[in-house]
């Protein structure tokens, strides 16, 4: 594979399947829940999409404190989650007219 194309952002994607779905997000948020179900979205419709976005900033702002390439690249995923949860929030807001 080479980087920077088309097939790398593919799997940089699957990687965040994978991180959010069978790694630390499984691990550390999913307590067995349905993503639908877990503390992001009982946060976020209680607080609004305030929390995912202020989640990802705080992994952003870490990102300057590691040191090596595995823990800055689990740290990015955490971010990108983050945002693709803000995203599908706003989505589900925008579809329901809710908060």
């Amino acid at each position: 594979m080479k980087d920077l194309t088309r097939e790398h952002f593919e799997n940089v994607l699957e990687e965040l399947k994978t991180f959010v779905f069978e790694g630390k997000g499984k691990e550390r948020h999913g307590n067995d829940l349905e993503f639908e179900n877990q503390p992001w979205r009982f946060i976020s419709d209680h607080v609004g999409p305030g929390f995912t976005t202020g989640q990802a900033m705080k992994k952003i702002l870490e990102l300057k404190n590691l040191s090596s390439i595995d823990a800055y690249k689990r740290e990015l995923l955490g971010a990108i989650s983050y945002l693709v949860m803000l995203y599908m929030y706003k989505d589900h807001i925008d579809k329901t007219n809710t908060v």
